[in-house]
């Protein structure tokens, strides 16, 4: 048995089952103050059990191997978001996390253009965000794939940079486009830290998120440190996308 009694077989029917959604955070442009992103989390409601941690869950499917379907579905269902917006005239671009045990099969980049193709929505529209970097164990392999999708319009997100899983060297190794700086940074208040991470990024023309914006005073200090982007609670907490049109809305008049 695994953490919360959970096996393997659970999580693979609990996606087969339809028991998984995903629910969409925003992403603030901080020149413009425009909503221009939303990231795409995966959630699991167990029948028995309730709501089931992202971090239990993504675990048991990386130690199962059935990391490669959960992360299929996260992709289908954020390019599905992604074409069903467009179609009603909501232009943003949808982040889908990627396990760099996914980069390391032909599999994931056969669904990645077939999804692409079957849904409609513009490469440029799709972010991989890519988790634990230093986990890959061929950068020069993952490199090679992740050029091809970038060539497409793709951009390719360096995840949890400042937590210790990720380094500038190990984005510029798989030529990413943008860095994304952990919510410990922010929540530490070490902007001497974000500030020198701006710079290498922007030195290297990667841009940069700062996730985990919980005050207004985090908020401008990351706007103030170069950061381009900003997303967190501060701003809106995950939801459904249905929800999140009606947050849309509200917000935009």
């Amino acid at each position: 048995m695994t953490t919360a009694g959970l096996e393997a077989s659970d999580l693979a029917r609990a996606i087969v089952d339809h028991e998984l959604e995903v629910h969409v955070q925003p992403q603030i442009d901080l020149a413009s103050g425009a909503v221009v992103a939303v990231e795409g989390l995966s959630r699991w409601t167990h029948p028995q059990l309730g709501p089931i941690p992202p971090a239990e869950f993504v675990a048991l499917a990386e130690a199962s191997g059935i990391i490669h379907d959960l992360g299929l579905f996260a992709l289908q269902e954020c390019c599905r978001i992604g074409r069903d917006w467009r179609s009603r005239g909501i232009e943003l671009a949808v982040a889908v996390n990627v396990s760099p045990l996914q980069l390391q099969t032909d599999r994931f980049f056969d669904e990645l253009e077939r999804q692409l193709q079957e849904s409609g929505l513009p490469p440029a529209d799709l972010i991989v965000e890519v988790t634990e970097a230093e986990r890959i164990e061929d950068y020069a392999v993952v490199a090679g794939r992740l050029d091809i999708i970038q060539q497409w319009g793709v951009t390719v997100s360096i995840d949890d940079f400042g937590s210790g899983h990720s380094s500038i060297d190990r984005a510029v190794a798989v030529h990413a486009r943008e860095l994304k700086l952990d919510r410990s940074l922010v929540a530490g208040g070490d902007w001497a830290a974000i500030g020198e991470a701006v710079a290498l990024a922007q030195e290297r023309r990667m841009r940069v998120v700062a996730e985990g914006i919980e005050t207004r005073e985090q908020l401008e200090r990351i706007r103030q440190a170069g950061c381009d982007r900003a997303q967190g609670y501060y701003i809106a907490r995950p939801c459904q996308p249905e929800e999140f049109e009606d947050w849309m809305r509200s917000v935009v008049r």
